[in-house]
């Protein structure tokens, strides 16, 4: 199996080093794994989601080196990813970064509506003050934007908005047909996402409603833990399967070089 989504504790808000993740990645049997430390946000935006600008360089060549070692012992095969956000008014700067590496795979992500990282724990209160359906409606308009924009191989957790159990009260079917149908006019993959399970809303994202959707446009999917301590890596492998098959897949997509490849699940 794959986990093509891991943060260390580069990215601010993780713990635990890249052999670490190695060594877990192998205990967990793991065929093949992507690290996708945060890539830096330009100036104005919370600082510490991300590396430091500085980081990323060495981020890079730890990867690769962690690789090569871990080629030479028996595997995982070890790729290096970066997890991007949709800045819509930065998309210039989110290009310009991805455009001075090389890396295997680009995962973007939807944290920020306007200037509220809703997926922050802390900032948790402003869930009270706000119209959900209207919060949801807003979240999957970046979100189409995200999946059309050309930048990201991967849609990470498209259903993040759920993350602490603040669900809409109308029905989200409508979201989730243009998500997919964007995410294949954008040639974008769809993550199933583990990390769901460890938090309030209790459930992988996306939804089955969302994943299902997917597979009838024909949009491929990968599969991640976003584990962000070597203890997670590998998490939630067998109800992701579960997902997928009752979403009707039977394979996946490994990024290698930004080139996707078919694995079978």
């Amino acid at each position: 199996m794959i986990d093509l989504h891991l943060h260390t504790s580069r990215c601010g808000h993780a713990s635990g080093s890249i052999a670490e993740y190695v060594e877990a990645g192998r205990a967990a049997g793991l065929e093949v794994m992507c690290f996708t430390d945060h890539l830096p946000m330009p100036a104005g935006y919370p600082q510490h989601y991300t590396m430091r600008p500085e980081e990323v360089a060495p981020y890079v060549e730890d990867v690769r080196v962690a690789a090569a070692l871990s080629a030479e012992t028996g595997g995982p095969e070890v790729l290096c990813g970066v997890e991007a956000d949709w800045l819509p008014d930065d998309v210039e700067f989110v290009r310009d970064s991805l455009a001075t590496r090389n890396f295997d795979m680009v995962l973007g992500s939807v944290h920020f509506v306007g200037d509220w990282a809703f997926d922050d724990p802390d900032l948790i209160a402003r869930y009270g003050s706000c119209d959900i359906d209207a919060l949801w409606d807003r979240y999957f308009s970046l979100a189409f934007d995200a999946a059309r924009s050309g930048l990201f191989d991967v849609l990470a957790h498209p259903d993040l908005i759920k993350k602490f159990g603040f669900l809409p009260s109308v029905d989200p079917r409508m979201w989730y047909e243009e998500l997919a149908l964007a995410l294949f006019e954008g040639g974008c993959a769809v993550e199933v996402n583990a990390a769901g399970l460890r938090k309030p809303v209790g459930e992988i994202y996306p939804s089955l409603g969302l994943l299902a959707a997917c597979r009838r446009r024909g949009v491929p999917a990968t599969f991640g833990s976003d584990a962000h301590a070597p203890g997670e890596v590998g998490n939630g492998i067998g109800e992701g399967r579960e997902l997928l098959r009752a979403a009707g897949y039977d394979s996946l997509v490994v990024f290698r070089g930004r080139t996707p490849q078919e694995v079978a699940l």
